[in-house]
């Protein structure tokens, strides 16, 4: 490639850089913090979160499972939070900020749980999904696809009533269990946020919640701190969740008013 097209097409990403990346406040998570101009966000894609915005009411309640900036932007929205987290030490970092609004529960890996919370999940460990393991452990923990060792973890949402969230966000550990339950403490006309959606070693959690009648609906695209594509899906049993999503906002488009 010739010096003058290099030119060319780095003024091209230039372009694309302050006509979405700057908008969507991209710059300021680059320290690895998921954040805007306004403050902390979510950890999904930029499509995705754009359109929880508009759908997901003021005073939503929202289960989660992983903590972080999503927690505490969730409870600045004015919903009601609770959230699962299996680090201590990142449990207690996020709690410490935490409003009156946000509950953070930590349950580490391996940690004991009562028989009630057992023979909830006897049935999906009974004709699990398929649940594949790379050879790194490691691996295995950070992204979720060990179940039996974070039964505690999952089945902390157990603790509240059924059909009782309008939200539930999988985006920690046990994400297949996670899921599982998800589908039985959302509320029927509630959302399931499933992020790194596009990875394969999920499907058994996908094809879990199809066939308890919920429909995918995915949001490519870029997001906080990451320099990569990637998907946030939402899983709803109703479609009407997206009803008040008609109108685009006045003001925010390419022909410029």
């Amino acid at each position: 490639m010739q010096i003058d097209e290099h030119a060319r097409i780095n003024t091209l990403i230039y372009q694309f850089a302050q006509q979405y990346l700057e908008k969507r406040g991209w710059f300021e998570s680059l320290d690895g913090v998921p954040r805007n101009k306004n403050g902390l966000v979510p950890w999904i894609t930029y499509p995705a979160f754009r359109q929880l915005e508009r759908i997901v009411k003021p005073g939503a309640r929202v289960f989660e499972y992983g903590c972080g900036g999503s927690s505490l932007w969730w409870a600045s929205h004015g919903s009601e939070v609770i959230s699962v987290e299996h680090d201590a030490a990142w449990a207690a970092r996020v709690a410490e900020n935490a409003p009156p609004n946000l509950k953070v529960v930590t349950r580490v890996r391996d940690e004991a749980c009562s028989e009630d919370r057992q023979a909830a999940v006897a049935s999906f460990f009974a004709d699990p999904p398929e649940l594949p393991l790379s050879h790194d452990e490691g691996h295995n923990v950070m992204h979720g696809l060990m179940n039996a060792e974070f039964v505690a973890y999952a089945t902390e949402i157990t603790a509240h009533e059924p059909e009782s969230f309008d939200v539930v966000i999988v985006d920690g550990m046990a994400r297949a269990l996670s899921a599982w339950l998800a589908a039985k403490y959302v509320k029927p006309g509630g959302i399931i946020v499933f992020d790194n959606s596009d990875r394969w070693q999920y499907n058994g959690a996908f094809q879990q919640l199809n066939a308890a009648g919920f429909r995918r609906v995915d949001f490519y695209g870029p997001g906080p701190v990451n320099r990569l594509e990637w998907c946030t899906s939402l899983f709803v049993r109703d479609l009407d969740v997206f009803a008040d999503n008609i109108d685009s906002p006045r003001g925010d488009c390419d022909l410029g008013w």
